[in-house]
C-alpha cells in the first residue's frame, strides 16, 4: 500500500504560494522528496505544480476524490505525490499520510490557505524541520489523527 504526500509552498500566513526563487537548499530537499514517488497525483485538472515526472505517471482526479485516492494508494507501493493545489488539500481528510511544508518568510494577509476554514482538525506528528540560510523553514509532518486538547486552567 503506497502512501500520499502533499508537498506546499507557504507564506508565514499559511497561504499557498510559489517560491518565486529555490535556493540549493530548498531544491535538494524537493529532490529527495522526488526520488521517493510512484506517481504524480493532479486534481480536477487544474493547474497544480507538478515536478517534472520523467517516466513516472502522473494521475487528474476528476471524479470522487477519496475513492479514487484510495484506488490508487492500493495500486502504488511508494509514494503518489500531491504538490499542493490551495484548498483541495483540507477535501482529502485522512487520505494524506505525510506533509512536506516549505514556508516563506513573508505574510501576504489574502489568497487560498492550505487549511481553509472549516477544514477538518488534524494532529501532525513531527519528523523533521530545517532552515534554509534564506530563512525559508522546511517541516515534514506524518499524519496523527484527530487532535487531543489539554486545559489551560
Amino acid at each position: 500500500m503506497g502512501k500520499l504526500t502533499v508537498t506546499a509552498f507557504l507564506t508565514l500566513d499559511g497561504v499557498v504560494r510559489g517560491p518565486g526563487h529555490v535556493d540549493a537548499q530548498m531544491g535538494a530537499a524537493l529532490a529527495r522528496w522526488q526520488r521517493r514517488a510512484s506517481a504524480f497525483l493532479q486534481v480536477r485538472n487544474v493547474a497544480d505544480y507538478c515536478p517534472s515526472a520523467g517516466d513516472l505517471p502522473r494521475h487528474v482526479v476528476t471524479g470522487n476524490l477519496a475513492a479514487e485516492i484510495r484506488r490508487l494508494k492500493a495500486h502504488y507501493d511508494g509514494e503518489l505525490q500531491l504538490h499542493a493545489s490551495g484548498s483541495l488539500v483540507a477535501e482529502l481528510d485522512d487520505l494524506v499520510d505525510e506533509y512536506r511544508l516549505l514556508v516563506f518568510p513573508v505574510v501576504l494577509g489574502e489568497g487560498h490557505p492550505l487549511f481553509p476554514a472549516g477544514a477538518h482538525p488534524l494532529a501532525l506528528r513531527p519528523l523533521s524541520t530545517s532552515a534554509t540560510s534564506t530563512g525559508v523553514v522546511i517541516q515534514e509532518y506524518a499524519a496523527a489523527g484527530a487532535p487531543t486538547f489539554g486545559s489551560m486552567a
